[in-house]
Formats: structure tokens, C-alpha cells, sequence
């Protein structure tokens, strides 16, 4: 009785602590390359892969009434990519690699530099991660790849 009761405990602390850690942003490895981003050779045989994402920093936080509804979304590229898909009101939580490959066809193909309107880029990045409507605001922090911070809010 007492071994199944230890058995018990172990397995039920293991799984605890799997649902819990996933909470922070973990590093993604490096993806292999999707058919946009083959490799193309040069004229004396060296290798230029461009970046799928153009952008240094990423970050969306949309806040739905109550305390289990956001939606946040994050990717840094640093010396490492780090990656983070939270959508509480569909129970999804994704980091490291699952979560990049969620957010690199959206970001690849988000077409805003530094100079793009405030409200053009929220609208954009509204639309491509299907942002629902009923939220009480959302957060936007974006890095281009030139280092321009921008800031927006709704």
C-alpha cells in the first residue's frame, strides 16, 4: 500500500511540475529550412540563407476580460531565438521550437518597417494572428532589424 502511495506521489509531482514549466520562453533550435528558405549558392560557392523573420523582437500581449484569457505571443532573436505562444482562452501553450513554428508564418510574412502608421501595424498583426474582437487592449513591442524600437497600444 505504501509503495503505490510513494508511486502515486511521484508520478502526480512529475506531471505537476511538466504542465508548470512551461511558462517561460525556451531557446528554439535552429529550424530546418522550409522551401522559401533553401540555401542558395553564390558564384564561388558560399552559402547566403536569408532569415524567414526580419524582425529582432516580437512582442503581443492581448488582455480579454477576466484572469484566464489572454493571448501572448513573443520571439527575441539574440544570439539565440527564443519563442513563446500563450492563447489561454483555447488552452494552448507552446515554447521553444512548437512555438516558433506557430508564430514564423505570421511574422514572415508581416510586411511593417519602422516607419509604418500605428494603426496600420496593429491592424496587420491583428488580422494575421486572428486576433478576436472583445479584447480590453493590446500591447505590441516590435525591434526591427535596423535596432528601431516601436511601442504600440490599443
Amino acid at each position: 500500500m505504501n509503495r503505490w502511495l510513494i508511486s502515486l506521489i511521484i508520478a502526480v509531482s512529475i506531471a505537476f511540475m511538466t504542465a508548470c514549466s512551461g511558462g517561460e520562453d525556451e531557446t528554439v533550435s535552429e529550424p530546418a529550412a522550409s522551401a522559401e528558405e533553401k540555401q542558395t549558392e553564390t558564384a564561388n560557392g558560399e552559402s547566403d540563407t536569408s532569415p524567414s523573420i526580419s524582425l529582432k523582437k516580437f512582442e503581443m500581449e492581448v488582455d480579454y476580460e477576466g484572469t484566464e484569457n489572454d493571448f501572448e505571443v513573443s520571439y527575441m532573436e539574440k544570439d539565440t531565438v527564443k519563442a513563446l505562444y500563450e492563447d489561454q482562452r483555447n488552452m494552448l501553450l507552446l515554447s521553444g521550437d512548437e512555438a516558433y513554428q506557430e508564430i514564423e508564418p505570421v511574422l514572415s510574412s508581416l510586411d511593417i518597417n519602422a516607419e509604418t502608421s500605428d494603426e496600420e501595424v496593429i491592424k496587420r498583426v491583428m488580422e494575421d494572428f486572428e486576433v478576436e474582437d472583445g479584447f480590453q487592449s493590446i500591447e505590441i513591442e516590435i525591434t526591427h532589424e535596423d535596432g528601431a524600437e516601436k511601442e504600440y497600444e490599443k
